[in-house]
């Protein structure tokens, strides 16, 4: 008994110094970059010994930083998963929908910036993060919009279109606030409710039934 709760503990322990590694290693690659981060960096940013990162890591900085952008896409898409869904906004005047579907990504990219940092900062990472594993983390997520759509044209609230193509360019909106975040050119339309707004009435015109 005392040997299985001694165990358990060490699992426990162990887990928690993996966290801490993974958080504190987020932070640093958003500061200093991949190439800038060292493992001695990010071991002392813990309080480990030099080396012992790679007790929990054994590939080292790439394995901390696949693993980095594995937790945070994933952690991301749980939560668009949880907030974006056709059946949950069917019963939501199209213009309330877009609304909160822009102020919920807003939020989740602002307490995720330094996941976007490490992605759109450096070439170097290319090879590391190869965009078929961003893929597969990202799943069939996508399919949930153009879904929602045919759903308000079957309730007469829009006319027929392509809601593929209408789904995408959404995303297009929701990418170009993240590149405009991360590069800080210009202000981001959807922090700002009169532009915000505008934007939406420009959809919402393009897909009302005449």
């Amino acid at each position: 008994m005392i040997q299985k709760i001694s165990g358990n503990l060490r699992q426990e322990q162990a887990a928690a110094t993996r966290a801490k590694l993974l958080e504190s290693a987020k932070r640093l690659f958003a500061e200093h970059g991949y190439k800038g981060t060292s493992v001695r960096m990010i071991n002392r940013s813990v309080g480990l010994a030099d080396g012992l990162l790679y007790h929990y890591f054994p590939d080292g900085k790439k394995e901390i930083f696949q693993a980095v952008v594995e937790q945070q896409l994933s952690q991301l898409m749980d939560v668009l998963d949880e907030q974006y869904t056709a059946d949950s906004y069917a019963e939501i005047p199209l213009e309330q929908a877009l609304e909160k579907i822009y102020r919920i990504f807003v939020r989740e990219m602002e307490e995720r910036l330094d996941l976007f940092r490490i992605l759109f900062r450096e070439n170097e990472v290319r090879g590391i993060v190869r965009p078929e594993d961003i893929q597969r983390l990202l799943g069939s997520r996508e399919l949930w919009f153009p879904d929602f759509l045919e759903t308000k044209y079957e309730m007469g609230e829009i006319r027929k279109m392509d809601f593929t193509m209408a789904s995408f360019l959404v995303k297009a909106v929701l990418m170009n606030h993240v590149l405009m975040k991360m590069y800080g050119e210009g202000c981001c339309i959807l922090e700002q409710e009169e532009s915000r707004k505008r934007l939406i009435d420009h959809q919402v015109n393009m897909w009302k039934k005449e």
